[in-house]
């Protein structure tokens, strides 16, 4: 593998910057910053229509990974790139449990 920045999520099987498929799952702290954002005002799918608006985020967490997914506990017009955030559970049912990203105090 080269030592350009680690692939992103969900994971592949191999990676996108130099095709290797020696890959490995590490533990990730589950705090980043925001790189990326986007509030979602229109309700494209029945099952998100109470939350809208919701923002939509990408975070770069400390490890490098990218990843892609809700913030939460935060008005639209307070979201900034670059805000640092923490991954939180938020349990859908016995089968699905999805990973969100709220705010944290800066470190």
């Amino acid at each position: 593998m080269t030592n350009a920045a680690p692939c992103g999520f969900p994971a592949h099987a191999t990676c996108i910057n130099c095709l290797s498929a020696a890959a490995s799952w590490i533990a990730a702290s589950g705090r980043g910053e925001i790189l990326s954002f986007n509030v979602m005002h229109q309700v494209y799918h029945p099952g998100f229509a109470a939350e809208v608006p919701y923002a939509v985020v990408m975070v770069k967490l400390e490890e490098g990974p990218k990843v892609v997914s809700n913030l939460v506990g935060v008005k639209p017009d307070e979201i900034r790139c670059g805000l640092p955030v923490e991954v939180v559970f938020e349990r859908v049912n016995d089968q699905i449990t999805l990973p969100k990203f709220r705010l944290r105090a800066a470190a």
